[in-house]
């Protein structure tokens, strides 16, 4: 069962909430989407939260942790883009 992940961007740092329960904090995208592939999320696993009195997670940063979780899904999986 492949494990997925909810984000939201509070206060300037990215909060991922895993389907196992378990949460994840990074202050840029770059350390958010190695800490997800890490954790078994792959980049089709996500999805974007929003609420009121949060910041909105760019369309920029949304692609780039998307883009940046495949390349580490190739590097540490092996992994193609299309996988």
């Amino acid at each position: 069962m492949a494990i997925r992940a909810s984000i939201v961007l509070i206060k300037n740092e990215f909060v991922a909430t895993l389907s196992d329960g378990s949460q994840v904090k990074r202050p840029e995208f770059r350390s958010m989407a190695e800490a997800l592939v890490l954790a078994g999320v792959r980049a089709d696993d996500i999805e974007y939260d929003w609420n009121p009195g949060q910041r909105m997670i760019t369309a920029g940063q949304q692609v780039g942790l998307r883009a940046e979780m495949r390349a580490l899904q190739r590097k540490y999986w092996g992994l193609s883009a299309a996988a």
